[in-house]
């Protein structure tokens, strides 16, 4: 009788050894993939932490900027609708802390060049680490079409910017015509201390160029490739 119950003890003390060993593995293997899926969220989340962003949607108020030659397209309304997506983007996944330069319909100065005083003084009050003005272009010949990425030479940084947001672009299937990447005199590109470009999205006064930029399509694939181009120049 005592040694049946002596095996009964041992095998009852086995048995339960392992069904607790079990329960703690499962147990630990349950937290740890809970703790593998936090961590990648956090990682995420965490993308350009600390980074200040600025995008500027060119024009406003007045200041209505080109009207589309074939369907009436307003550029002030069309650049803001693309700053509010790249900001949108920006937000959901990165940490990084995005300021318009307007939030509405709105002058930034009582003139275009106290407008544009205005900008600089929200990046620099922003301690913009990045500066993106959103604009669309126009010409008197309605053939010329494309999209241009323009920097300046002032800030040393702005042409590789330039460079990997001209490329991001271009990745998508946008069926564009790339007309690259230029060096030019805009005030808010060469009186910016941040590394600054200024994307021309297309020309109003193209018949296929306004119908394309107010598209949702091109509008979503533009918000994304501009910030795969942002997260990839902060990563470099």
């Amino acid at each position: 009788m005592k040694k049946s119950r002596w095996k009964y003890l041992v095998v009852s003390f086995i048995c339960t050894s392992f069904f607790y060993i079990l329960y703690i593995t499962q147990g630990n293997g349950a937290e740890l993939s809970e703790i593998d899926n936090n961590t990648v969220e956090s990682n995420t989340f965490s993308l350009l932490e600390g980074k200040n962003i600025v995008i500027d949607p060119g024009h406003g108020g007045v200041d209505g900027g080109t009207i589309g030659l074939t369907y009436g397209t307003s550029e002030k309304e069309v650049n803001f609708t693309v700053a509010q997506n790249i900001k949108r983007e920006l937000e959901e996944r990165t940490a990084a802390t995005v300021t318009l330069t307007r939030d509405k319909d709105i002058d930034l100065g009582r003139n275009q060049k106290e407008a544009l005083r205005k900008r600089m003084q929200i990046s620099d009050d922003a301690s913009a680490d990045l500066y993106i003005s959103i604009h669309h272009d126009s010409f008197t010949d309605p053939s010329v079409n494309g999209i241009t990425v323009h920097y300046s030479s002032h800030q040393k940084k702005s042409k590789n910017l330039a460079k990997i947001l001209n490329s991001s672009i271009f990745k998508q299937n946008i069926n564009a015509k790339n007309r690259g990447i230029r060096d030019s005199a805009y005030y808010v590109l060469k009186n910016n201390s941040a590394p600054a470009v200024l994307l021309e999205l297309g020309f109003t006064s193209n018949k296929e160029d306004e119908l394309r930029m107010v598209s949702e399509d091109f509008q979503i694939k533009t918000a994304l490739s501009v910030v795969d181009g942002i997260i990839e120049f902060f990563e470099k």
